[in-house]
């Protein structure tokens, strides 16, 4: 049994690995969503932000989800933390197809699925945010809710440095990217 307290914590964990791969792919994608005729944002998809317990419980629904745009504002998604990992994930081809190179469209593709990465295969061998009843999340594995998440932290460690200084990656910090790429 998860003690509440113990749930906490690693909520808090996730909410603040996803605010930071917010923050970076808001960094790359901006230039080009800013100025998209069609923005690739999709209620169905927007609706699983509320129908996740887990994604619930991630964003706290202090935001309302509106029927006709879900959470899409004015100037982006208006949540913060607890978007379906495929809003993180999804990067259009317009913007890969901008990248100076495969080094940099690998290094977008690390950071978008990372909290695909955190979700996989944790909630009876499936993604997290599949759990639809509340009390099924009585039954992530938590280790491995715990270890996703420290290896994302880990990898982001080497993807932010990378966007905001072209620092370049040593072998080490390879196998730990490849170690998250290679659950897909």
């Amino acid at each position: 049994m998860m003690i509440e307290s113990e749930w906490g914590k690693l909520l808090d964990e996730y909410r603040s690995i996803e605010i930071r791969v917010g923050k970076l792919m808001t960094q790359i994608c901006s230039p080009y969503c800013r100025v998209c005729p069609s923005p690739c944002c999709r209620l169905d998809i927007c609706k699983e932000a509320v129908e996740s317990p887990f994604l619930l419980a991630v964003h706290g629904a202090g935001i309302s989800f509106d029927a006709k745009n879900g959470y899409l504002g004015c100037s982006g998604c208006r949540l913060t933390v607890g978007r379906p990992p495929i809003c993180h994930a999804f990067v259009c081809d317009r913007i890969m197809n901008d990248q100076k190179d495969d080094l940099h469209r690998y290094a977008i593709d690390c950071v978008g699925e990372l909290m695909t990465y955190i979700g996989k295969r944790a909630w009876r061998g499936r993604q997290l945010v599949e759990a639809m009843i509340k009390s099924n999340l009585a039954a992530i594995d938590l280790v491995m809710f715990r270890d996703r998440l420290q290896d994302a932290r880990a990898a982001l460690v080497i993807l932010e440095p990378y966007f905001t200084e072209s620092k370049p990656w040593d072998e080490v910090q390879w196998r730990t990217l490849i170690k998250v790429r290679k659950q897909h």
